[in-house]
């Protein structure tokens, strides 16, 4: 006797999808005849969506792909809510679960929802797909455009301005069906309706909306979806505009703002065909044709969600109790958390809350990839840097060479200049396509320096020890990273020959990478501040303890292809930065994994090394300052650096520097007075090769 007994979970939600969307089509004949193809496997063994992608702004590749991430983790958390089954089958569901993305920056550009259903439509007839009851999925697509990542951008911002992680389950996308008007059902429009289904609209991801069927009359219109109060302003535009299509949404957000926010109160006035008339009358009335966005869908800025206080008048001591409050307002400020990495993505972010500021896209397009083809071909020549380190010799995960003028100034970097204890042999002469740039990287730092200066230093003036003269920039060091896991870890650039408050012009090519910086905390700042607190209130203490902690948090700053970072002064010695190990990156199409990287930097003819201290082992000393101390902070010092040669033996050699408050060394003994050989900036010598 046959056991007729079914399966458990048979009938399962879970297991009829499958069924219906996934195992029905691969069984289907016509199917099963096409040729072998990614889209033959996409239609017969998975069930994701179409997706369209019509924005292509600078910084829209990294935000699709963060958009899709929260896409497929937003339907991953609510299979099992939406779709019971077993455990083997939401597995298997989520096993089959992959999306399509057209993305061709030359066809779908800017185009309408028209366009892209004619688009839809043309890939399944050039598929060859038989005349078979298609899956939901294969009869509409969804829609990314400027809109849908302009509100994910504010969902993030939303984010970060409270540290949390985003919730992109909120983010809208537009859904556009293809069959539509239905030939086979004309009259499922009728133009008579005041507001005619136009085909598309707009969703939620992760919120549960009615299907917007047009009702015959317009006062049973049906109201969007019901909004939390803490959903944000974007995502309720977002779910009346999905109603109210031929609404603005400046008369949507004026309608919004007047029912107090309630997405409920504002669907029923707008349903009133009156109110609603009158709504659209005053929005066009009042506001002028606009064309279809096609700004960069970049994160927007963190300062406006911030109170800041004016700057203080350092020129006058504050009372101590305005200064605590104003330490209360700076702490408040603070957007960097313990154990979290702030990441900033706009140059108003980045200028406010890092000592660095960034150009995008930074040369002419075909100047940037001239240069990036020139230094991929130098880059096979380059090495990595070999040093000891607790008596084992070690060498940097990612490689590097030295660019200088002039064949003369080669041998002095190989001979005198020291870099880590020892002499730099990979030294090379600088190619032509990296002097023609030089110039424009001399003259944007010196406007960015100028602008540091009267916007963000007090008192609009330089820091002490800064040099007043101009950048000009005469040694460059040229890192290579070959693919995601070569990295530097956080360090302080050494001051050598640098000297105090350097300023350094980083130009990043090829694939993007994230920058991070920490701030320097001193470790007796936690000591000194609980030997001042007479209260010795333990609750206080430990909010100082997690305050100290929250100010070294990381803060990520993403470096694109063509882009210019400015360190500025107050970098090497308050700062630390590195670039850290990724899992994956996006492959550049000139550079595939690799990153080239060009630190331009002003050696300074004070701090030649015929002039710099030598320690007892007879090696050049180096620069640094110190960080940890809190009575020794800010000061600068020589110390030997022979032990982190190969092989080498250090002595305890130590000397306080002193400079000017120009950042000029002042010599208690200078070695010589001859005069030293100078190197030569790369413009002045761009201009005497010409």
């Amino acid at each position: 006797m046959t056991d007729s007994a079914e399966p458990p979970n048979f009938h399962s939600p879970a297991n009829i999808f499958l069924q219906k969307e996934v195992y029905r089509l691969g069984s289907q004949p016509g199917l099963r005849s096409l040729p072998p193809s990614p889209e033959r496997d996409f239609i017969t063994l998975t069930w994701g969506p179409v997706i369209y992608r019509t924005t292509y702004a600078p910084e829209s590749q990294r935000l699709i792909l963060l958009y899709l991430r929260g896409l497929s983790e937003t339907i991953r958390k609510s299979l099992p809510r939406i779709l019971e089954g077993s455990s083997e089958q939401l597995a298997r569901l989520e096993q089959c679960y992959s999306s399509k993305v057209f993305s061709s920056q030359e066809t779908l550009h800017g185009v309408d929802e028209g366009f892209v259903r004619n688009a839809f439509h043309d890939w399944k007839v050039a598929l060859s797909v038989p005349a078979i009851e298609l899956p939901v999925r294969l009869r509409m697509c969804m829609l990314i455009d400027d809109a849908v990542l302009a509100a994910m951008t504010g969902i993030v911002d939303e984010a970060a301005r409270e540290v949390e992680d985003a919730d992109l389950s909120r983010c809208p996308i537009k859904v556009i069906e293809e069959n539509f008007p239905d030939v086979n059902h004309p009259e499922s429009v009728s133009a008579a309706e005041d507001e005619p289904y136009s085909g598309s609209t707009m969703v939620v991801l992760g919120t549960k909306r009615p299907r917007l069927a047009q009702s015959p009359q317009p006062s049973t219109q049906p109201a969007p979806a019901s909004a939390p109060d803490d959903e944000s302003t974007e995502v309720k535009l977002a779910l009346l505009l999905s109603v109210f299509p031929n609404v603005t949404q400046e008369a949507l957000l004026d309608t919004l703002v007047s029912c107090s926010g309630s997405v409920e109160e504002a669907s029923s006035v707008l349903s009133t065909p009156q109110q609603r008339e009158t709504a659209s009358t005053e929005s066009t009335a009042t506001t002028t044709p606009k064309r279809r966005a096609t700004s960069s869908a970049i994160q927007t800025s963190l300062l406006p969600h911030i109170i800041c206080s004016p700057k203080p008048n350092t020129s006058h001591p504050l009372p101590k109790n305005l200064q605590q409050q104003q330490q209360q307002q700076q702490q408040q400020q603070l957007l960097t958390r313990k154990g979290r990495t702030l990441h900033l993505y706009t140059p108003r972010d980045i200028a406010h809350h890092t000592p660095c500021t960034i150009i995008h896209n930074f040369l002419p397009p075909h100047t940037a990839s001239t240069l990036l083809q020139e230094l991929l071909s130098e880059s096979l020549h380059f090495s990595r840097h070999k040093f000891q380190l607790f008596e084992r010799t070690v060498q940097s995960p990612h490689s590097a060479s030295v660019y200088v003028s002039t064949p003369e100034e080669y041998h002095q970097q190989t001979s005198e200049y020291t870099y880590g204890g020892t002499y730099r042999s990979n030294v090379r002469q600088i190619t032509p396509h990296m002097c023609d740039v030089s110039g424009k990287v001399q003259y944007a730092v010196n406007e960015e320096i100028r602008r540091r200066i009267r916007d963000v230093y007090p008192r609009g003036e330089k820091l002490r020890y800064q040099s007043p003269r101009m950048w000009k920039p005469n040694v460059a060091f040229v890192n290579c990273y070959d693919g995601p896991a070569e990295s530097v870890g956080f360090h302080s650039d050494e001051l050598t020959y640098l000297g105090p408050r350097a300023v350094i012009g980083s130009l990043s090519l090829g694939v993007e990478r994230e920058f991070r910086v920490r701030r320097v905390v001193a470790d007796d700042d936690e000591e000194k501040e609980e030997e001042e607190d007479d209260d010795n209130d333990t609750v206080a203490q430990k909010q100082k303890q997690t305050a100290r902690a929250d100010a070294q948090g990381q803060i990520s700053i993403h470096l694109p292809h063509n882009s210019l970072l400015v360190m500025h002064a107050e970098m090497q010695e308050e700062w630390k930065h590195a670039i850290t190990p990724a899992r994956t990156v996006n492959p550049h199409p000139v550079s595939g994994n690799r990153r080239i990287n060009i630190t331009y930097r002003w050696y300074r003819d004070s701090l030649h090394p015929w002039y710099t201290p030598k320690c007892r082992c007879g090696t050049h000393a180096i620069l640094r300052c110190a960080q940890r101390k809190r009575e020794t902070r800010g000061r600068y010092m020589w110390m030997c650096y022979a032990g982190y040669a190969p092989g080498g033996k250090g002595c305890s050699f130590f000397q306080w520097a002193e400079f000017d408050d120009d950042g000029e060394p002042l010599w208690a003994n200078k070695p010589t007075e001859e005069q030293a050989p100078t190197l030569a900036n790369f413009v002045a010598s761009q201009l005497s090769d010409d």
